[in-house]
């Protein structure tokens, strides 16, 4: 009996090491993995964001064309294609999908700051489709630039990047750029080798 007292404590000792080791492993492990997977919910975000942000793009385009045509612009837009009103259908559609992914993925500033984007694009197809409204042109194109640069700037610190830069604007469109009518455009400080200015 006298024998077995010293082995029981020693079993003990190991038990409770193997016991300690298994819990610190576990613990490891545990937070390993939720960072990883914070790390793929971040890069679905940054996906949804990204996504969402080129559709609405891409019906503002749309809207721009259409109201060119409609004679609802006053810009000049020599080189947009010939739209039509199931285009911008087609294009509504899609942004209704990508909105699921920020929906889903986004947080509730970027969700917020989404919709409002959406609301003033929205705006923009009424009119851009012929229907009256009661805000102008230019009025609602201002509030598309605002709606735009307040989305950019949430999701920016939503993924934890820099907010000082500036995504730029759509109030270039209101009215015809000299370079829109034929004229060559300036040159500036954040113009690309082409002479294209950047950050639109």
């Amino acid at each position: 009996m006298q024998e077995f007292i010293p082995q029981l404590f020693t079993l003990c000792g190991v038990a409770l090491g193997a016991a300690g080791t298994y819990a610190v492993t576990a613990l490891t492990e545990r937070k390993r993995w939720a960072r990883q997977q914070a790390a793929r919910w971040d890069e679905r975000r940054v996906v949804a964001y990204r996504e969402y942000a080129s559709i609405l793009k891409k019906v503002i385009s749309i809207s721009m064309g259409l109201a060119q045509q409609r004679g609802v612009s006053t810009g000049v837009h020599a080189m947009a294609p010939d739209y039509q009103l199931a285009d911008l259908a087609a294009a509504e559609e899609e942004r209704a999908v990508c909105w699921e992914g920020v929906l889903l993925f986004g947080s509730d500033d970027a969700i917020r700051s989404g919709r409002q984007w959406h609301d003033c694009v929205f705006r923009l197809e009424l009119l851009a489709a012929g229907h009256p409204g009661d805000l102008s042109w230019d009025v609602v194109i201002q509030q598309v630039s605002r709606a735009r640069g307040e989305f950019y700037r949430v999701v920016r610190k939503d993924i934890g990047v820099s907010v000082l830069a500036s995504p730029g604007h759509y109030d270039w469109q209101v009215g015809a750029a000299p370079w829109q009518a034929g004229v060559a455009p300036p040159r500036s400080e954040t113009a690309d080798q082409s002479g294209v200015k950047r950050g639109r």
